[in-house]
């Protein structure tokens, strides 16, 4: 399970998910179509042409039968946008102005962490305004960037030494805390600890409700050890760097205003764009974007702008970049940096309206590929024209948007006269050199049609968890292994007084199955369902005795093997009764 069971209460977390639609939820990422009584649409999990990805209104389901995704609007948010449970839950708890009860500390102990880089970072920030900062302040300064956005960005300045580990240490935490923090490094001679951080300016890395989570760092002079210029705070029990975006609670709000976002790539291109009142920019956190991090940029804004570096690496990294990013459904856009700067320089030299200049010349990524070899009259006299066509078919292909990719394969045909047709013909080419994905089937992860009638006769009774066929089914009467753990979890959040089922508990693949037999099973169940259910499991219980007693009766003696065949007979009529 990738969530945080009881960190916020039952009732809490069922008020947040009976507040929200899954399906406006899930429109704002997927294409949605109605299909009977579910919506369907491409699935976000896969790449496929025909739609395999139904979502239930009337469930709050979503499930694949492509690839076997699945789950509630909890398990969406964390499979699609990389959120942790608690994410997920205060995301949509804040969207629904509802107050969370929390039942103590997480369990998963990412306060104690949460609580160590927030010290951190309140550390940071006094060395910076202090006397040890000075070399700091006088670093931006020379960058011209304003004290107004150095205050925004909390920056902060890790001093010389090990001052930090000491500075916790006396706060109570033990080395074991602060190294899994990510905060300090196990010294390598002898015992103890030291700062991961000396000697750099530090930009906090924060989650998306606005906590501290890691940290970006600076050297300002160059080290005479090679110490890297750039170093990132590592994945911890709170962060993952390809999951979080430097910037991105800031840019929330300002990329919906302006329906923009920018993505750059180091963190003084961003905090000169919001030095520039741009404040829609985000930045990868030291390594080239991710799914998740296209699927969150994606989310803020209709006009995805990438704006790396002007250098060969920079503008391979920007078409790879614009790829990833129409492989979630987005149609971005590349600012082209002249060669040899970098958006920080750039907009530096020639001020803050220099950026609308920028966003107005920045174009599509078969455009922009293609400028970058001077024009497709450039590819034609260098011979190329083949090699280059198919790069840029394979560029299109990226996109998982029919009218996406359709418009990107258009743009190939108008720079280079090639036909739709045989466009299209090489698309397809490039299509079937992606494997299809196979729909989960785990050893012990399908459910049979009597696991999936007792499952789904429970989930969805009126009485929700109440039901009392909770308490009549017994763990035995499941035939399969995923059967037998989903209804553990169903008993488990019964007893635990519950009173709807969260599938967002289980396991991934027990998530997945379980949501799949919510999205098909018929209609909401009621007292004749269960009644007929319960007269069916009887059956199955004495069936399964009878068949274990014609086993015993193999081996046993005289006396035994009389006794057995008495309870045989007596199941025999019992079962008589049933079949009238």
């Amino acid at each position: 399970m990738s969530g945080n069971i009881g960190y916020f209460s039952n009732e809490s977390v069922e008020r947040v998910r009976a507040s929200t639609d899954i399906v406006s939820i899930i429109g704002r990422y997927v294409n949605l179509k109605r299909s009977g009584r579910s919506i369907k649409g491409l699935c976000p999990f896969h790449k496929e042409k025909t739609p395999s990805f139904f979502v239930s209104p009337e469930r709050q389901m979503y499930h694949c039968f492509g690839c076997g995704a699945g789950g509630d609007v909890f398990s969406f948010l964390m499979n699609y946008l990389s959120f942790s449970f608690t994410e997920a839950v205060e995301e949509l708890a804040s969207e629904a102005s509802i107050k969370l009860e929390r039942t103590g500390r997480d369990t998963t102990r990412t306060d104690v962490f949460r609580e160590i880089v927030a010290q951190a970072q309140s550390y940071y920030r006094k060395q910076f305004r202090g006397n040890a900062g000075a070399a700091a302040r006088d670093y931006l300064e020379r960058r011209k960037l304003s004290e107004k956005t150095v205050e925004k960005l909390g920056i902060g300045w890790a001093p010389h030494g090990n001052t930090l580990s000491a500075h916790l240490r006396e706060e109570g935490y033990s080395e074991s805390q602060l190294i899994e923090s990510g905060m300090v490094l196990r010294s390598t001679q002898g015992s103890g600890v030291y700062d991961r951080f000396r000697d750099r300016i530090l930009f906090p890395i924060s989650d998306r409700r606005g906590r501290v989570i890691s940290f970006g760092g600076r050297l300002i002079e160059e080290s005479s050890t090679g110490a890297p210029k750039y170093m990132n705070g590592p994945d911890s029990p709170i962060y993952r760097k390809g999951d979080y975006l430097y910037g991105y609670r800031n840019a929330a709000k300002a990329s919906r205003d302006l329906d923009m976002v920018i993505l750059v790539e180091g963190y003084f291109d961003h905090a000169r764009f919001v030095d520039a009142g741009f404040e829609c920019a985000v930045a990868t956190c030291g390594t080239a974007i991710s799914p998740p991090q296209a699927r969150q940029i994606g989310a803020l804004a209709s006009s995805v702008l990438v704006c790396y570096d002007g250098d060969s690496a920079g503008q391979r990294a920007s078409v790879r970049a614009a790829e990833i990013i129409m492989e979630q459904g987005y149609l971005p856009e590349i600012i082209a940096i002249p060669q040899g700067q970098d958006p920080d320089d750039y907009i530096l030299e020639r001020g803050g309206e220099s950026v609308l200049e920028l966003i107005g010349r920045a174009n599509d990524p078969i455009r922009y590929a293609l400028e970058l070899l001077g024009g497709w009259s450039s590819v034609t006299d260098s011979g190329k024209k083949v090699k280059v066509v198919k790069r840029l078919v394979e560029i299109a292909s990226s996109a998982t948007e029919p009218v996406i990719r359709e418009t990107m394969l258009k743009v190939v045909s108008e720079e280079t006269g090639y036909s739709m047709k045989t466009l299209e013909l090489e698309i397809r080419e490039e299509d079937s050199k992606i494997r299809k994905p196979a729909e989960r089937k785990l050893k012990g992860t399908e459910l049979n049609r009597w696991d999936s009638r007792i499952l789904g006769l429970i989930l969805l009774s009126r009485e929700g968890l109440s039901s009392p066929m909770v308490d009549f089914i017994l763990k035995d009467d499941l035939h399969s292994e995923s059967g037998a753990r989903i209804f553990n979890e169903i008993k488990r959040q019964a007893d635990s007084g519950m009173k709807f089922f969260q599938l967002s508990h289980l396991e991934d693949n027990d998530s997945s199955i379980c949501a799949r037999l919510l999205t098909v099973y018929p209609e909401q169940t009621d007292q004749a369902d269960s009644e007929r259910l319960m007269k069916a499991v009887e059956k199955d219980r004495l069936r399964r005795e009878r068949k274990q007693l014609k086993s015993q009766l193999i081996a046993a003696e005289d006396e035994e093997s009389k006794e057995l065949q008495r309870r045989i007979r007596e199941i025999e009529k019992i079962e008589k009764k049933y079949y009238k």
